[in-house]
C-alpha cells in the first residue's frame, strides 16, 4: 500500500494544537500553585523581608491584638445570672506614669540555662529586680515561638517575627528602653566570672550595623556597658558590632534608638548565676534611666 504523508500545513496545525494544550495545562498548574501560596501564611517570607507587613492579617488575636502584659481583667456587673463569665479587658495607661518604662522581650524565647529556666524566666526576674528601683517593666509573655510555627516562619527569621511585637509595644507605650534578652552559646569559662564569693553570668551587648542609624544604638549600648564596667570591670564582655553573612545585622534596632540586645550568660550558666547578675545590672540601668528623665 502506498504510504500517506501529512502535508506541511497539516503538520504545523498539529504542532500548534499540541503547544496550545501544553500552554493551557501549564497555566492551570501555575494558577493552582498561586492559589496554594496565597492561602499559606507567610510562605513568601523568605523571598521578600520588606513585605512582612503584608502578612499581618495572619497574626492571631491572642498573639497580637490582646497583649497580655497590658491587660487588666474585671468582672462585668450583670443583674442576670450567667453560666459564663463576662470577661472584658481594658488597657492600662502606662504613658501617664512618671517612672521609667522598660519593655523586655526575647526573640529566642526558648534559649535555656542549666536546668529548666529560660531567657523568658530571666526577663520576669529582671522585672522583679527593676521594681525595687521603682522602674516599671512590661515583659513580653506572648508565645513568639508558637506565632512562628503557626505562620511557617523558620528560626532564621526570628527577628522578623519579634518585629511585630516590638512595633506593637512601641505603638501602645512611651518606652524609655527596650531590651531583647538572649543568652549566648559559649564555654562556661567565657560566660562566667567570680566577684567576691559569688559566681555571675557575664553579659555582652550586641549591635547590628546594617541600618542607617546604628551608631545611636551603639552609643546607648556603649554607655550602659561603661557604667556596668565602671562598677564591675569583669562582669561585661563588652559591646560587639555585627554585620555581613550569617547574621541578622539589624536585630530590630532600626525601630527605635532605645533598643539594646543583651546576651545574659551562656548555655552552661546556672540560673543562680544569672539572677546574681540581674541584681547588679538592674540597679545600674535603673539609675541611668532616672538620670535621663
Amino acid at each position: 500500500m502506498p504510504k500517506h504523508f501529512k502535508s506541511k500545513k497539516k503538520l504545523r496545525h498539529d504542532i500548534f494544537i499540541k503547544y496550545l494544550i501544553i500552554i493551557i495545562i501549564s497555566y492551570i498548574i501555575i494558577k493552582l500553585c498561586l492559589l496554594l501560596v496565597s492561602t499559606t501564611p507567610l510562605l513568601k517570607l523568605s523571598f521578600s523581608h520588606n513585605k512582612l507587613h503584608d502578612y499581618k492579617k495572619y497574626v492571631t488575636s491572642l498573639t497580637l491584638n490582646h497583649p497580655s502584659y497590658m491587660l487588666t481583667y474585671y468582672q462585668e456587673p450583670s443583674t442576670k445570672p450567667s453560666k459564663e463569665n463576662n470577661l472584658k479587658y481594658t488597657y492600662i495607661n502606662n504613658n501617664q506614669k512618671s517612672k521609667p518604662l522598660i519593655y523586655i522581650y526575647n526573640t529566642h524565647q526558648q534559649e535555656g540555662y542549666v536546668g529548666q529556666k529560660t531567657v523568658l524566666d530571666a526577663a520576669k526576674s529582671m522585672k522583679e529586680a527593676f521594681s525595687k528601683y521603682k522602674v516599671d517593666v512590661l515583659v513580653e509573655q506572648r508565645d513568639i515561638t508558637e506565632f512562628m510555627r503557626a505562620n511557617n516562619i523558620s528560626y532564621n527569621y526570628s527577628y522578623y517575627a519579634s518585629k511585630f511585637y516590638v512595633q506593637d509595644a512601641l505603638a501602645k507605650n512611651k518606652l524609655d528602653l527596650l531590651i531583647d534578652l538572649h543568652r549566648d552559646a559559649v564555654p562556661k569559662n567565657v560566660s562566667t566570672v567570680k566577684i567576691g564569693n559569688k559566681q555571675y553570668a557575664k553579659i555582652m551587648f550586641v549591635v547590628g550595623m546594617e541600618h542607617a542609624k546604628y551608631k545611636v544604638n551603639y552609643n546607648l549600648a556603649t554607655t550602659l556597658n561603661n557604667l556596668i564596667k565602671k562598677k564591675y570591670p569583669t562582669l561585661t564582655r563588652g559591646v560587639i558590632l555585627k554585620s555581613g553573612k550569617n547574621v541578622n545585622g539589624i536585630y530590630n534596632q532600626n525601630l527605635s534608638s532605645n533598643i539594646i540586645l543583651i546576651e545574659l550568660g551562656g548555655n552552661y550558666n546556672t540560673y543562680d548565676e544569672v539572677n546574681n547578675t540581674i541584681g547588679l545590672i538592674t540597679k545600674i540601668i535603673g539609675e541611668y534611666l532616672y538620670e535621663k528623665k
